[in-house]
C-alpha cells in the first residue's frame, strides 16, 4: 500500500496531549475557593443546580458564550456577584480574579509520556497545529514552540465536531483534506468531525475504550509511541522549507 503524503498534523489537546479530567476539577475548585473566600454566603446559596440554571440563562441571552469558555466562566461569577448585591465594577473585578485562579490551575498539565518528544519530532517533519474546544494556553504550558498555529472554539465561533476548526486549518495551510491527519481522543468531536471533512484520523485511546461508533476506526493508539509508529507506517510527512 502506498503511503499518503501528509503536510499537516492537527491535534486535539485535552485528553490527547495531556490527561485533563483531574486538571479541570482542580481548576474549578481553585476558582470557587477564591469566590467563597471573598463571598462566603455564596457557598450555601448557590448549589450546582442553581449554577447550572444560571449557565442556561446566560447562553440563552448570548449563545456565543458556548464557544468562549473564558468569558463564559467570568460571566457566571459576575452574574452571581451582582445577584448578591455587588455593583458591576466589583463583580467584574472579582470575576476576573476568580478566573485567573482557574486559569493558573487549568494550565498546570502533565503531558502524556513521550507526547512532547513525539510532537517535536513531527514538528520537524511537517506542520503541526492544535484544534481544541477548550481554552488551554500552549505558551503558558510551554509547548507553543512546537505548534505552527492553534485554533480554539472562540476563534471560529463553533465547537467540534462542527467543521469550522478543520476548515480553518485547511484555509491557513492551503492543504487538501487528504494531506492532513487529525489525532484526538473523542470518537465524535475528533474522529467523526475530522472524517466528515475528509481528514485522515488517528483515535488516541489511552484508556482502552471500545469503539462504539457506526463507522469503523482503522487507526488507533493508546500512547504517543504508538501514534508515531502508526504515522511512520502509513504516511510520508512533508514540511515546506525544511
Amino acid at each position: 500500500m502506498l503511503r499518503k503524503k501528509i503536510k499537516l498534523i492537527t491535534l486535539d489537546l485535552d485528553n490527547t496531549v495531556w490527561p485533563n479530567n483531574k486538571v479541570i476539577v482542580e481548576a474549578e475548585k481553585a476558582m470557587w475557593d477564591f469566590v467563597f473566600t471573598k463571598y462566603p454566603e455564596i457557598h450555601h446559596d448557590y448549589d450546582d443546580k442553581r449554577i447550572s440554571e444560571i449557565r442556561v440563562t446566560l447562553v440563552e441571552k448570548n449563545p456565543n458564550l458556548k464557544f468562549d469558555l473564558t468569558t463564559f466562566r467570568k460571566e457566571i461569577i459576575k452574574h452571581i456577584l451582582q445577584e448578591i448585591g455587588a455593583d458591576e465594577s466589583e463583580a467584574t473585578y472579582y470575576s476576573n480574579e476568580a478566573f485567573n485562579e482557574f486559569f493558573k490551575s487549568r494550565n498546570k498539565v502533565q503531558l502524556y509520556k513521550d507526547a512532547k518528544i513525539i510532537i517535536e519530532r513531527l514538528f520537524r517533519k511537517t506542520k503541526v497545529a492544535s484544534l481544541s474546544n477548550g481554552n488551554a494556553d500552549l505558551k503558558i504550558i510551554g509547548i507553543d514552540h512546537i505548534f505552527d498555529f492553534s485554533i480554539n472554539s472562540n476563534d471560529v465561533q463553533s465547537n467540534k465536531p462542527s467543521p469550522d476548526h478543520f476548515l480553518k486549518a485547511l484555509e491557513l495551510t492551503k492543504c487538501e483534506a487528504d494531506e492532513v491527519i487529525h489525532i484526538g481522543d473523542c470518537p465524535i468531536n475528533d474522529v467523526g468531525g475530522a472524517r466528515n471533512c475528509n481528514f485522515n484520523t488517528i483515535w488516541f485511546n489511552s484508556e482502552g475504550k471500545r469503539w462504539t461508533e457506526i463507522f469503523p476506526c482503522e487507526l488507533q493508539a493508546k500512547n504517543w509511541k504508538e501514534v508515531y509508529n502508526l504515522i511512520n507506517k502509513n504516511y510520508i510527512l512533508e514540511r515546506e522549507n525544511v
